[in-house]
């Protein structure tokens, strides 16, 4: 540990780790939390080097919001499986198809965002899909799509592309945890199936459920959301507590950073990730007029 502290600040270099990480990684961390707080924590950060504990498009994520700094993955193949599910090609064929407006949701790929009209979470996607005319497109996570349309009513098109954690957690396992927990308040990530979001009495992404959690009157809690944000409940509400509604709700590709992949990725300087100014100041546009950001 004392190592990794003289690296840090040797050079001038703070740790960002996503909530689904592995809790020793969210421990040496400088901040734990959701993909954009992480970006924003890192973009106000004054460290010329941020190391990124998460997967691959959440690297990217950093880079677009903290130009001029240097970004490291701590582990380049932490790569997200949903993104990977929807080529930039299908997206070009789709734009060209489809007269659309287009929404991308921030965890994705900067290849993918950029072909989007606007970049959005999924709270701020609720006033840009209401106000939006004609057609609209979601991606690419069908299941955010899904939400939007419950919450909207309106019709959208989705890609096919999903969160295989998230997608594992079902609504009888939901329903059991009730059954065994009846006073217990039911958040739900809003990249989980519909008829899970259906028995939720929040939907809400994981730096969401920490701050409802922190502030609602409830005791109790079923979390319908990928394991490793249990963690960070837990540590910021130790009194309360949280029920994982499904323990196959993991990311494997979260897990695969540990703590000494910090320290290589320090020791090495490796890992970089490049977003080109020119992309990354649209990117920024497009979070802006989404919403997704100030």
């Amino acid at each position: 540990m004392r190592r990794l502290e003289r690296l840090r600040e040797e050079r001038d270099a703070v740790v960002v780790a996503h909530s689904f990480q592995r809790p020793e990684v969210q421990e040496i961390a400088d901040f734990a939390g959701g993909k954009l707080e992480c970006a924003l924590f890192a973009a106000e950060s004054s460290a010329s080097t941020v190391v990124v504990c998460g997967v691959d498009f959440m690297a990217e994520l950093v880079a677009v919001l903290c130009p001029g700094k240097r970004v490291l993955l701590a582990e380049p193949e932490a790569k997200c499986p949903m993104v990977a599910m929807l080529e930039r090609e299908q997206l070009l064929r789709m734009r060209e198809r489809l007269p659309a407006v287009f929404v991308g949701y921030v965890k994705a790929r900067a290849e993918q965002l950029e072909l989007c009209d606007f970049v959005c979470t999924h709270e701020s996607a609720l006033q840009v899909v209401e106000g939006a005319e004609g057609d609209v497109v979601v991606v690419p996570d069908s299941q955010v799509a899904e939400y939007l349309r419950m919450r909207t009513g309106r019709r959208l098109i989705g890609a096919e592309a999903y969160c295989p954690p998230h997608i594992r957690i079902t609504p009888a396992e939901v329903k059991m945890l009730r059954e065994a927990h009846p006073e217990a308040e039911v958040l739900a990530h809003p990249q989980c199936r519909r008829d899970v979001l259906e028995l939720a009495d929040a939907v809400l992404d994981s730096a969401g459920m920490v701050e409802h959690a922190a502030k609602s009157p409830r005791e109790e809690f079923i979390v319908a959301c990928e394991t490793g944000v249990l963690h960070r409940l837990r540590a910021c509400s130790p009194e309360k507590s949280f029920y994982p509604a499904s323990e196959r709700a993991v990311c494997s590709k979260h897990r695969l950073t540990d703590a000494s992949s910090v320290l290589w990725c320090l020791e090495d300087m490796s890992g970089e990730v490049r977003v080109e100014e020119e992309k990354a100041a649209r990117l920024r546009e497009l979070m802006r007029r989404g919403g997704a950001i100030g």
